[in-house]
C-alpha cells in the first residue's frame, strides 16, 4: 500500500504556494501545499513496512533487557547513528490520483479533491524515536476557479495545523509535466472509511447516499 492518510490526521502546513500554469493556451490555477507530520517513527511504516526497523532498533532489549510478553516492543534508537538521518523517499517522482479532504472545521464543510498529486515525500529520523514526514501535495482542477476556495487554501500557511485526509488510488500514476486534474486517465480514488473516526467525511457520504436515492 503507498504512502497515505486513511485516518483524519493533523498535518503542519509549511508553505501554501498559489500559483498559475500553462496547459495548451490556456493558464489554469494550481496550488502546492507543503506540510509535515511529527510523531513516532510508526509513521515510517505508511511510507514502507520495514522502513522502521531497518532506521531504529532497542538497545537495551540487546543487551538482554527482557520484555513482556504481547506487548509490542518500541525501537528508540538509531540503528545507525552516523548515518545521515535525513532521506527522501522515491526522490524526484510525484505521484497523481489521490484524493485530498481537507475539514474546513465550519459546519461540516470540507474540501474534496480528487486527482491530487502527492509529490517530494521525505523524512527526518531522530534519536528517540521520534520522526518528521514531510511531502507537498498538488492540486489544478476546476474547483479551483472559485476565489474564496483558492483563497482559504492560498492561507493555509498561516493556519499551521489542520486535519485531513490523503486517500491513495488504487493504482499509483506518474504525474507527468502538464497532468490536468480530473482527465479520463485520472485513476479510481478510495471512500473514507468512517471507522477511522472520520466524522466529516461519514456526513458527507450519507449525504449523497441520500441523493441518489431521491
Amino acid at each position: 500500500m503507498p504512502f497515505q492518510l486513511s485516518e483524519v490526521t493533523k498535518i503542519t502546513v509549511t508553505n501554501a504556494n498559489p500559483r498559475r500554469e500553462l496547459h495548451s493556451e490556456e493558464r489554469v490555477r494550481a496550488i502546492d501545499i507543503a506540510f509535515s507530520i511529527t510523531g513516532e517513527n510508526t509513521l515510517l511504516d505508511l511510507i514502507e513496512p520495514g522502513l522502521r526497523e531497518h532506521h531504529f532498533c532497542n538497545k537495551a532489549l540487546k543487551d538482554g533487557q527482557e520484555t513482556l510478553p504481547d506487548v509490542a516492543i518500541p525501537l528508540p534508537n538509531l540503528r545507525f547513528p552516523f548515518l545521515p538521518t535525513a532521506y527522501a523517499y522515491r526522490k524526484g517522482e510525484k505521484y497523481r490520483g489521490y484524493r485530498f479532504i481537507w475539514d474546513w472545521g465550519t459546519e461540516g464543510a470540507h474540501v474534496d479533491f480528487t486527482d491530487v498529486v502527492l509529490a517530494n515525500l521525505h523524512y527526518e529520523i531522530a534519536e528517540g524515536g521520534s520522526v518528521v514526514v514531510m511531502g507537498t501535495i498538488q492540486y489544478n482542477g476546476d474547483e479551483l476557479q472559485d476565489n474564496d476556495l483558492y483563497g482559504e487554501l492560498a492561507g493555509l500557511a498561516s493556519e499551521g495545523d489542520i486535519y485531513i485526509q490523503l486517500l491513495a488510488p488504487a493504482e499509483l500514476l506518474p504525474a507527468k509535466k502538464g497532468y490536468r486534474a480530473g482527465k479520463p486517465d485520472t485513476p479510481p480514488v478510495q471512500e473514507p472509511d468512517p471507522d477511522a473516526g472520520d466524522i466529516f467525511a461519514a456526513t458527507h457520504a450519507e449525504e449523497e447516499d441520500e441523493t441518489e436515492e431521491g
